[in-house]
């Protein structure tokens, strides 16, 4: 058995998890509340991207790659399958989905990026006796949702069950 399997299984279960938390029944949220929000969310987006990294380590430990846990990328999947003379289709649908803008996963991928980013930082007061500097977050085009979220999970899912069925154990 793939020993990335259950760990893929794992994350999604814990991102599905997370997002049952968020009642999107309520109005919008205001100050605790949709801090809390915005954190079950972030943690969702977290989940679902390990669950990605994990999956690409799947794929590659499927074709019996050897050194499966070192896959980080796309691209270090598909340089590991052709080290070892393979090119499977499910690596260049993961590429493909990537590199295509507007495709749920470079907007999944995007997104949890943007929660590393920073524009840029001011001094906030030059005259405080302690140094205080205010963060300015790059604007989000896209704003974290749970619905949204549901949607790259339901999206997520989906890719892997159609692929995990084509695979074949090498």
């Amino acid at each position: 058995m793939n020993p990335f399997l259950p760990a893929v299984n794992q994350k999604l279960y814990f991102c599905s998890l997370l997002l049952r938390q968020i009642d999107p029944k309520l109005p919008p949220a205001v100050g605790a509340a949709a801090n809390l929000q915005l954190a079950l969310c972030q943690s969702a987006l977290f989940q679902l991207e390990a669950a990605y990294r994990l999956y690409l380590r799947e794929v590659a430990s499927t074709y019996r790659h050897r050194a499966a846990e070192t896959i980080v990328s796309v691209e270090a999947l598909i340089a590991a399958m052709e080290s070892i003379g393979k090119s499977p289709s499910e690596a260049w649908e993961l590429a493909n989905l990537e590199a295509k803008k507007e495709s749920w996963l470079a907007k999944m991928l995007c997104a949890h990026d943007r929660l590393f980013q920073v524009l840029s930082q001011e001094a906030a007061s030059v005259a405080s006796p302690i140094a205080v500097v205010q963060i300015n977050q790059v604007e989000d085009k896209l704003e974290l949702s749970a619905e949204l979220l549901v949607g790259w999970l339901d999206d997520f899912r989906a890719l892997i069950e159609r692929q995990r069925e084509q695979m074949v154990e090498c």
